[in-house]
Order: C-alpha cells, then structure tokens, then sequence
C-alpha cells in the first residue's frame, strides 16, 4: 500500500498502531540562531507564490534541512523523492529521509527522521508520515541497525508537526512549530539529529 495512502485510522486498522497527542520534545526548545544564508533564503522566497508542495520543499523545507546539514557537518544525509519500499504493506516515495550516515548514494539504514511535505495542512499528512516512519522502523531492523526512536515531521513549508515512534504508539506532538520561530524549529531540528550521535 502506498504511504500517501494512509490516514492515521488507516495506520491504527491496517498496521495496528494508535496514536496519542503528547508533549516529547524538550520544553524549553533549544533555539539556535538562523545563519545569515539561511534568513536570506527565506526571505527571498516570500518574493514567490508557493503555491504546490514542490514549491514549498523547494523555497523553504530544503533551505532548514540545508542549514542543518550545515549545523552538523558529517552527520547524516538527506534523500530527497526517494522510493522507499519495505514491504507490500508499506511502500511509495518519501518527501525527505534523513539518514545516520554521511554521503550516501542510497538508502541505507539507520532512517531516523522523514519529512513529509503537504500543501494544505499539516494533519493531512500525519497518516502518511505515519506509515513511513513505521517503514523505517522495520527496515532499521530488517537491515540490522534497529533504532529506540524513529522521528518525523509533516511540514507545510510554514508549519511544522513533529511525531515519534518507539515501537508501540505513534506519538505527535501537541504544538506546531512556526517558520516565524525559526530559532526554536532548528532547535527542534537539531534535537531531533542529536538523538542519533
């Protein structure tokens, strides 16, 4: 089945795993300073109308995964479009996948965060990044690097929903993070990839 496929009712039925709403990421936020590149970036993206979800990854989800990149050299590689199929279950393209390993030409695991972009709101896609999410929790172990925590986030560019999974519940986060919070969404960010060093 594909990813774009699930809801979150389709991820409880079909893959038997509920869902909770819960507060996991640190409070406060750690907030990291945007670089000068990066403000800029976003900036000059307003000068466009981001209008499809290709637009949108393109002016603003890949400019913060960039900045992270850039926050932690040698640390991980970012796939962009990628096919990621596990299993017949669980399979289809994946927005960005973020892997524990620097300068990949292809997939390997650990997967430890997928980004799944959406054009209108974030909770249209929690189902779909739901269902990647367990896909990379299953290929980490298929592949032998099995992982505590597997973490998403559904972005519309502007908005951005964190999830976690650790083997039992599909947990979201309670609070989105704004693009306006820049600081606080790289803290968010950097949490995330820290957990893997």
């Amino acid at each position: 089945m594909a990813y774009s496929d699930f809801t979150l009712e389709k991820v409880r039925v079909l893959l038997g795993v509920d869902y909770e709403q819960i507060d996991f990421l640190p409070n406060p936020l750690p907030a990291i300073a945007p670089s000068a590149d990066l403000s800029r970036t976003l900036h000059e993206a307003s000068d466009f109308y981001l209008l499809s979800e290709k637009a949108k990854s393109e002016f603003l989800i890949v400019p913060v995964l960039r900045e992270l990149n850039r926050n932690n050299p040698g640390k991980f590689t970012v796939f962009s479009g990628v096919q990621f199929d596990v299993n017949e279950k669980l399979s289809g393209f994946c927005d960005f996948l973020l892997s524990n390993r620097p300068r990949l030409l292809e997939v390997r695991a650990p997967v430890f965060c997928v980004v799944e972009a959406k054009n209108r709101t974030v909770q249209e896609g929690l189902g779909q990044c739901g269902a990647e999410m367990l896909a990379a929790w299953e290929y980490n172990g298929w592949a032998g690097e099995p992982t505590s925590v597997v973490f998403g986030a559904v972005t519309t560019g502007t908005e951005w929903l964190f999830l976690q999974y650790r083997g039992d519940k599909l947990q979201i986060e309670t609070q989105s993070i704004f693009l306006t919070d820049l600081p606080h969404l790289l803290g968010a960010l950097q949490t995330v990839v820290e957990s893997y060093q």
